[in-house]
């Protein structure tokens, strides 16, 4: 039988599965249990669980008899909640708070547990009446599992291979639910086909029949060193291509990387951030509203790259109110809540139970006193608790959201290339529209570097790339930062930052200088003349894919200073390829040393340095690319 003749059978199948499992389910539960919106597709194991969602109830599901193989069924846990004490009669009141807290106890495992039997035996039942093969499925161990966290390679929670993935919309007793999925294994039903076939077909829709697509470290230290003295002491960065950069960021003789990376997929990067901004404005307006004894919602929910003048000049209205969250764990930074004033007014007013009259009046007063500032600022404390609960179970990356201060600004009067109240550099921001009860109030800004998203490439290709001319042009920019030379014909000359200061014909430089910084990159730029080796300067701006392939051996990013907007252009230059990636800067600490490993730094180069020293690392590179 075909694939398609097999797929369009199985579907069919699953048709009348579906309605088994409302009917038996409801039975069990007595209550109404309602399937719908039936979907299929072809799916691997990686992409599934690549897909943004946060923790699951996985049920492990056998198939045994002349069909054999491993898959599972999956919920969300507030859909195993609602399930589970729908069956043992939670009163209305205590499911709905066990649900909303995602309270998963023993006692709703195991009843949920006899839910799963239920599914598993209305898949056997069905495909017993209409498969031509005799086979059944059987609800082996259930786990909580949290997707992004799944070893594609491993065996658990289920094998590395391509599954027949089903899903359904549920509702219970008139609650809409999430989706029930069962992961079959594609092999066993004969639809184990190219998935990139698969991909270019879509999901399918059962029930219309219609294609529709689907949806560092460590703490603070001391400079590593400052002079060239000290550059034997030097930390040396392992190979990028090692499974924890973090670990063996120290090893001089780590071995060249050779292993071609998977290219990092920043729009796969970008599904997964805004998914966990949006679950965080749904969640926010739960829990914000439980504090607040009031209905509570985030809507017109929206993402975008900003600069931080576009964000006070374009996007803040009025004053603000700014709450300072430190990003801490496996990423390190800052971000950003501004709320107007205001809305921060009325808020904490309402926190605190102020009558309508005197909330009125303060709010018209922006009077921002000490009451309402304590209360708003136990607000943005429930607030970073949902960022960290939330990129917890849905990210990949071990990150919590902490908020220290909280401060006043006033748009206008912000300077942008000042480091206050936030650094001039671009930033992912996350906006919604706050409304309670019946009152509209105005936007809640979420905003965090991109580096600590790895979403600098998209502000490389969006806002960078429209930065007016004037700016790229601004007398303050004409820095000369070196010359470019073909092998042995260099001679001194100058070039503005951003512009190519070799003719256009050279076009297989040996070396890519990516740079901001005229004094230090004019002193490698001499040692190259000094060796022969043809190189091209280029800006921060400037794209390095326009010089690959070709002969480049390595990429050497010179750092006026080690910071975000530098470690930014290290992700950007280690996303584009997977050639040895020197740093070159002062100021480095443990945490920077940590933070460039993770963004894909091979190695490190302190300055001041000594035309040996520079000498040394190049003869280094040689010898690894010799080797």
């Amino acid at each position: 039988m075909s694939t398609s003749k097999a797929k369009k059978k199985i579907d069919k199948i699953l048709e009348h599965v579906q309605e088994r499992v409302g009917d038996e389910v409801g039975g069990l539960m007595g209550a109404t249990l309602v399937m719908s919106d039936l979907s299929t597709r072809l799916i691997s194991k990686e992409d599934f669980f690549d897909e943004p969602s946060g923790k699951l109830v996985f049920s492990e599901m056998e198939l045994s008899g002349e069909v054999e193989g491993q898959g599972c069924i999956l919920v969300s846990i507030k859909d195993a909640v609602r399930l589970g004490g729908t069956l043992i009669m939670l009163p209305e009141n205590e499911l709905e708070e066990a649900a909303l807290s995602e309270d998963y106890s023993e006692e709703i495992d195991d009843s949920y547990g006899e839910i799963a039997n239920i599914i598993a035996g209305a898949y056997t039942k069905t495909f017993e009446e209409m498969y031509p093969k005799n086979f059944r499925f059987i609800r082996k161990k259930q786990e909580i599992i949290t997707p992004v966290k799944v070893d594609v390679e491993s065996d658990h929670p289920i094998p590395n291979q391509n599954y027949y993935q089903v899903s359904a919309s549920m509702t219970l007793n008139d609650v809409k639910m999430g989706k029930l999925v069962l992961l079959i294994p594609a092999k066993a039903l004969g639809l184990d086909e190219d998935i990139s076939v698969a991909e270019e077909t879509g999901s399918h829709d059962v029930a219309s029949d219609k294609a529709t697509p689907e949806e560092a470290v460590g703490t603070e230290g001391t400079a590593a060193a400052a002079s060239s003295g000290n550059q034997q002491d030097a930390p040396q960065l392992a190979d990028s291509s090692s499974s924890d950069r973090g670990e063996s960021g120290l090893d001089a003789d780590s071995k060249e990387k050779t292993t071609v990376a998977k290219p990092f997929d920043v729009e796969k990067q970008k599904k997964r951030v805004d998914s966990c901004l949006k679950e965080c404005a749904e969640r926010m307006g739960d829990e914000v509203g439980a504090l607040l004894g009031a209905e509570v919602k985030l809507t017109e929910h929206a993402t975008k790259i900003v600069n931080k003048e576009d964000f006070f000049f374009d996007e803040a209205s009025g004053k603000q109110i700014l709450a300072h969250m430190d990003v801490v764990g496996d990423i390190e930074g800052k971000s950003y809540l501004y709320t107007g004033l205001k809305d921060a007014i009325y808020i904490g007013g309402t926190l605190i139970m102020l009558p309508p009259s005197e909330l009125d009046i303060i709010v018209a007063e922006e009077d921002f006193n000490e009451d309402a500032e304590d209360a708003y600022g136990e607000i943005t404390n429930i607030i970073s608790g949902v960022y960290t609960k939330v990129f917890e179970e849905q990210y990949p990356r071990k990150i919590r959201f902490i908020k220290t201060s909280l401060e006043q600004v006033v748009p206008m009067k912000v300077d942008s290339e000042s480091d206050e109240p936030m650094p001039d550099v671009l930033y992912y921001m996350a906006t919604s529209k706050i409304a309670i009860g019946d009152k509209s109030l105005g936007n809640l800004h979420f905003l965090v570097p991109t580096p600590l998203f790895q979403l600098e490439q998209l502000g490389v290709e969006g806002v960078a790339d429209d930065a007016s001319a004037d700016t790229f042009n601004d007398a303050s920019d004409d820095t000369t930062i070196g010359s470019v030379s073909g092998k042995g014909g260099g001679q001194a000359g100058s070039a503005t930052v951003g512009a190519r200061a070799a003719s256009e014909g050279e076009k297989n430089p040996e070396f890519l200088l990516v740079s901001n910084d005229e004094g230090k990159c004019q002193r490698i730029c001499s040692v190259l003349d000094s060796r022969g080796n043809a190189y091209r300067v280029l800006d921060y701006k400037e794209s390095i894919t326009d010089f690959l392939p070709g002969e480049v051996k390595a990429v050497i990013l010179v750092m006026a200073d080690v910071d975000e907007k530098a470690l930014g252009v290290a992700i950007k230059v280690s996303a584009a390829c997977q050639l040895p990636l020197i740093a070159v800067g002062s100021d480095w600490t443990r945490t920077k040393v940590i933070k460039a490993v993770k963004y894909g730094v091979d190695d490190i180069l302190l300055t001041p340095a000594s035309d040996g020293d520079i000498n040394a690392k190049l003869d280094n590179i040689s010898a690894k690319i010799a080797a």
